[in-house]
């Protein structure tokens, strides 16, 4: 019988929550614990968190992780200030690999919401990661809801991250092999 690991999930709101729950549900034994901004979105709240759940699992045993998701929101030095913080108090780095897994839409989690439920229904759709989806949905595709979110997660897991298409966001292809990288982590 496999090991039951402990998952920290660190995000903006309830979608970011039920998206990434769905997509480690599905992957087995797992006690997963979100964290999600009262307030919803706020990026300083979802790094300072990170950081801290980071911290706390220097105090626990293997079997455990950190996962967060942050929309870039156009602002590529996300990952950047939080790979600074954790250097500033001495946790190491970023590493899928490690149990410290980042994921960052570069515009936001839309865009992979939108991708995943087009790919998954053959809706022919131009999803870019510059695009503010949040506001207009892209041609083709009816607006997201928040029971779309769990789904989408779900369908990411189903997706052999070395097959995906080529009009697949860049992200969220580098985001599925972290995702891969991560629970293998954990399961060790």
């Amino acid at each position: 019988m496999a090991r039951v690991c402990t998952i920290i999930l660190v995000c903006e709101g309830w979608r970011d929550s039920a998206f990434a729950r769905g997509f480690l549900e599905m992957s087995g034994n797992r006690r997963i614990y979100p964290k999600v901004n009262p307030r919803g979105s706020g990026h300083g709240w979802v790094k300072a968190q990170f950081v801290n759940e980071i911290a706390n699992l220097t105090r626990f045993s293997e079997g455990r992780g950190v996962l967060g998701l942050l929309d870039e929101d156009g602002d590529s030095g996300r990952e950047n200030e939080i790979v600074i913080a954790l250097a500033a108090q001495n946790l190491g780095s970023l590493s899928a690999r490690d149990g410290r897994c980042l994921l960052l839409p570069t515009r936001n989690l839309e865009t992979w919401l939108y991708w995943l439920k087009c790919h998954q229904n053959g809706i022919p759709a131009s999803i870019d990661e510059t695009t503010d989806f949040k506001r207009q949905p892209p041609g083709g595709a009816s607006r997201i809801t928040d029971r779309d979110c769990r789904p989408a997660g779900e369908y990411l897991h189903k997706l052999d991250h070395t097959k995906l298409p080529e009009h697949c966001p860049p992200m969220l292809r580098r985001g599925l092999v972290q995702l891969r990288d991560f629970v293998e982590a954990v399961s060790r």
